[in-house]
């Protein structure tokens, strides 16, 4: 198990937070996800059930998903499916196999407070927290797909990181602004590469630097500062 989460925090977004406060943000300030649990964890986690929003039948509507896309034509259980498909790059996702019926037809919105990324030499890996200098709330563009046996799951798409985020990873999350939410669930975004999508928070992050945590370590200490020497 420690090898595989060793393996799988060399990709980008790896882990999330979803706080209590900004659910509440959610509801009363964008009004965009109605009735859904929120999955309140500081340290969410590939595999995990997480909520989204999408569009059915013409109708905005709250979910829960597995969070690890597995396509629909796999035809084997979900746990089955070895393939890193937690996330996806938006400026392929739309010709690869694995998303491009999703890409069409799946298309939704992941709430979050923040998310880690992870610095340093694989022995000593050490964590960043990536949020928003005015707390807002935020929303990561994804894609999901109700398969045959029922079960939902998702992947969140990346995009190239903006200069401010890219001493920690070459890529980040699609975090969409409150005027991209619709048109991107609706189809009417992104059609092309996606390269122009999740610009609009650019000059508004804030990171820094938390102490190591556990694979199930969960709360908000996690995301304090730790005072460690750059």
């Amino acid at each position: 198990m420690a090898k595989h989460i060793r393996y799988m925090l060399r990709f980008m977004c790896g882990r999330f937070i979803l706080s209590d406060a900004s659910w509440a943000e959610y509801h009363d300030t964008l009004r965009i996800i109605r009735g859904a649990s929120g999955h309140v964890s500081y340290n969410i986690k590939p595999t995990q059930t997480v909520s989204l929003a999408r569009i059915v039948d013409g109708r905005l509507r709250a979910d829960e998903a597995r969070w690890w896309f597995v396509p629909d034509w796999f035809d084997v259980g979900t746990r089955d499916w070895k393939a890193t498909t937690f996330n996806a790059r938006i400026e392929t996702a739309a010709s690869k196999p694995v998303f491009r019926r999703a890409w069409k037809r799946g298309r939704c919105i992941l709430p979050a407070s923040g998310y880690y990324e992870w610095t340093g030499d694989r022995s000593a890996r050490r964590p960043w927290f990536v949020g928003l200098t005015q707390n807002a709330p935020v929303f990561f563009a994804g894609l999901c797909e109700a398969r045959s046996d029922s079960a939902l799951t998702c992947t969140i798409l990346t995009r190239e990181a903006t200069p401010e985020l890219g001493h920690l990873h070459p890529r980040m999350p699609v975090i969409l602004t409150e005027d991209e939410l619709l048109p991107w669930l609706s189809g009417e975004t992104g059609d092309a590469d996606g390269r122009d999508l999740g610009l609009g928070w650019s000059g508004r992050f804030v990171t820094r630097p938390v102490r190591p945590f556990g694979r199930d370590d969960d709360g908000p200490e996690l995301i304090e500062q730790d005072g460690f020497d750059l």
